[in-house]
């Protein structure tokens, strides 16, 4: 396949070999030649049909939805027009036209960070689409089509294909110029820095990246980089210099806490110091999980995240003492979790799972009552938050409440098992399981806020939990 390069940075005009004779042709587009282009991982493949004269764009999806494309045109044909919108690009602005018919052949390279659109040529005119990001409609934006600061050329394009009068949807007609739109790309790639990437949350924000089609990471454990160890922490981020941390590492031991306070206080307090001192030098995002633990689980209803906090525990205290840390980072995101299950790690669905095996019935407590979150979810809706400037601290679960029993019955009842839970309160747990340290029995976090930022609500926890066990049926 020959590659052939535009006036746009990075975008190409791409020519298949072709074999054939009197009866037709033969072509193909290997999955490594495009992967040459940069383009990992189809994730949609789309088709339009339109009639000569219209206009479709000039779209895009925002951050961390971008999409990078390969489109061509199987019947008609359409005159392709891009723009470079990369701040930091050398043809930010600029703008070029392709024309792309079934007889040329050609295909056209469309990076992530332009605005896409294209005007038929002829009726009955099927364009195709390959994308490198999931369609998601809430994401969906673009610049109006004329916009004189891009001062694309429409009156000769017209005039040259004898369309006398151009048709768009409603919405093309009146969408944001260029200097209104909010929306910002860059060409250079962001990079990432994420702790305890082998913990449940790391594990799956390391996926969400590589599928948002985002390699420039650095995922560490504690054999890569102590972040008790501040010299290390230094060093580490300003060689690299990322521009988003999550940081995911921490204590999560709740009852083992108790006896080893120094310890924990270390990790969870000193290490996120060094962390966030070390973002600040190198002016990185940082983003940080939290607990509903910072508070007591006394309050009737749901907490606010402007709630006073109450923590009762040496885990719930040292990982609020955290969450004051991140606040010296102005750039901060807190997101306080609970009930966290992941494929990478040991969980309460994997427990349960594990004693239906070999027990006709479990005692579990009743009186706890929060939100299951899956990590995959978590992880999607982090990394589009590390996309924004929608700093502060949020509550984030999957939707929904149940109390531990609940959550167990569940578990057994979607999984075709017979083990019966003996629901029981906590003091009766304690009773036989032991001591144990403190743990908030109202942790319904309310999720208000991320809706009023324009985030997504994450999936019910029950669709959460069929998902999960989906993926843990098919891993075994």
């Amino acid at each position: 396949m020959e590659k052939i390069e535009t006036e746009l940075k990075d975008c190409y005009i791409l020519e298949p070999k072709r074999f054939g004779d009197e009866r037709g042709y033969f072509e193909s587009i290997t999955k490594e030649q495009l992967e040459e282009l940069g383009f990992h991982g189809i994730h949609q493949v789309s088709n339009s049909k339109s009639g000569k004269g219209i206009i479709r764009g000039l779209h895009f999806q925002k951050n961390p939805y971008c999409q990078a494309k390969v489109v061509r045109c199987h019947q008609g044909a359409v005159l392709d027009v891009v723009v470079d919108l990369r701040v930091d690009s050398p043809s930010y602005k600029n703008w070029i036209s392709v024309e792309l018919t079934p007889e040329n052949g050609r295909l056209l390279y469309v990076p992530c960070g332009f605005a896409h659109g294209f005007v038929s040529l002829k009726e009955d005119t099927l364009f195709e689409y390959y994308v490198d990001n999931q369609y998601a409609p809430r994401m969906e934006d673009g610049i109006l089509w004329n916009d004189p600061e891009i001062g694309i050329n429409w009156d000769e394009i017209l005039k040259k294909y004898d369309i006398e009068q151009p048709i768009l949807s409603e919405k093309d007609k009146v969408r944001e110029t260029l200097a209104e739109c909010q929306t910002v790309f860059k060409r250079e790639k962001t990079r990432y820095l994420i702790t305890g990437f082998k913990g449940q949350l790391g594990y799956d924000i390391v996926r969400e990246l590589e599928n948002r089609g985002e390699f420039e990471y650095k995922a560490l454990d504690i054999n890569e980089m102590d972040i008790t160890d501040r010299h290390q922490v230094l060093e580490v981020v300003k060689e690299y210099r990322p521009d988003v941390i999550f940081h995911c590492a921490a204590w999560t031991a709740v009852d083992k806490a108790e006896e080893e306070e120094e310890k924990v206080q270390k990790i969870n307090v000193e290490g996120t110091k060094n962390l966030v001192d070390a973002s600040l030098e190198v002016d990185a995002k940082i983003i940080y999980m939290s607990t509903d633990y910072v508070f007591d689980g006394k309050k009737e209803g749901y907490y606010k995240e402007e709630d006073t906090v109450n923590p009762m525990s040496v885990y719930g205290r040292t990982k609020y003492e955290g969450e004051e840390e991140v606040r010296k980072n102005p750039k901060h995101f807190i997101t306080r979790i609970s009930w966290v299950f992941g494929i990478n790690g040991n969980n309460f669905i994997k427990t349960m799972l594990r004693l239906a095996e070999n027990h006709e019935e479990v005692t579990v407590v009743d009186d706890q009552v929060g939100s299951p979150t899956y990590t995959v979810d978590l992880a999607k809706l982090l990394v589009e938050m590390a996309s924004t400037e929608k700093y502060g601290t949020y509550h984030v679960n999957n939707d929904g409440y149940c109390s531990w029993a609940e959550f167990a019955k569940y578990i057994f009842e979607s999984n075709h098992k017979s083990t019966k839970v003996i629901p029981v309160t906590t003091e009766e747990y304690i009773k036989n399981a032991g001591p144990q340290a403190y743990r908030p029995r109202n942790s319904k976090l309310s999720k208000e806020k991320l809706v009023e930022k324009g985030f997504e609500m994450l999936p019910s926890w029950q669709d959460a939990t069929d998902r999960y066990c989906k993926e843990l049926a098919e891993k075994k």
